[in-house]
């Protein structure tokens, strides 16, 4: 379970250069008022900008900048999940992008997107998506579950149950019965080209064979050759030769 403790940003849409910072840790449940305009939405948007780098609402990231200082956007969000300490670094101009585990930097090697996959997967366990369709429900871009498409709720539920290793098993298969499909039609192709040149060949030694006859010379090898075949110990001479061998 994911207990968050404080949300802090700064340059965030319309807040100014000082932190403007919510303690979300002192009790169970934290209730959040204010007049329209007040910043209650901000406050989400800052949230999920920070965990997965995109606002709740439909706003492009260059727009989440003050449009007055234009620079030195960040957010900072902290939570624990289980006994570990987790803190969420992300901001623009300049961009940062930083997790934290228990004081101690989680190794940012990686391309951006793939230590992004790190912080869903192996932490949050959840994506934007699922983030957004179970744990904040905004009344203006909320769509109820069996109205979204087949393919996202799949990805909700197994987000959610943490089945997404089927998924990939599913996915994996595909992969190898198409390879598989596509080697058997090779092989067919193939064998195929083998037997038409098996049929050539056979069609040119039966006419090199029938030219020999036509000669006196081949004409006389060609019958005692028959001759030597439809003999009636033809076959028991044979025998015997293998026989003695």
């Amino acid at each position: 379970m994911i207990k968050f403790k404080t949300l802090r940003y700064r340059n965030f849409l319309s807040t100014g250069d000082n932190f403007t910072e919510i303690l979300l840790g002192r009790s169970r449940s934290t209730l959040v008022v204010g007049q329209n305009g007040a910043g209650k939405s901000t406050m989400l948007d800052a949230l999920s900008f920070a965990l997965f780098g995109k606002a709740h609402r439909n706003i492009n990231k260059n727009q989440l900048i003050n449009s007055i200082n234009n620079k030195a956007m960040v957010v900072e969000v902290e939570f624990d999940i289980g006994p570990a300490n987790y803190k969420i670094v992300r901001g623009v101009k300049p961009a940062k992008f930083e997790i934290w585990k228990d004081n101690t930097l989680v190794n940012q090697d990686s391309h951006n997107k793939e230590y992004q996959k790190v912080l869903e997967q192996n932490i949050l366990k959840l994506n934007h998506k699922s983030f957004h369709q179970i744990v904040v429900l905004g009344s203006s871009s909320f769509v109820p579950f069996m109205q979204l498409p087949a393919q996202h709720r799949r990805e909700v539920i197994e987000d959610l149950l943490d089945i997404n290793v089927f998924s990939k098993m599913n996915q994996i298969l595909k992969e190898k019965t198409s390879i598989l499909k596509e080697s058997i039609k090779q092989n067919g192709h193939s064998a195929e080209l083998i037997k038409t040149k098996i049929r050539i060949t056979e069609k040119v030694s039966t006419r090199h064979y029938g030219a020999q006859c036509r000669t006196p010379t081949g004409k006389e090898r060609c019958n005692r050759s028959s001759k030597r075949r439809n003999h009636p110990t033809y076959g028991k001479e044979r025998y015997l030769i293998e026989k003695r061998r």
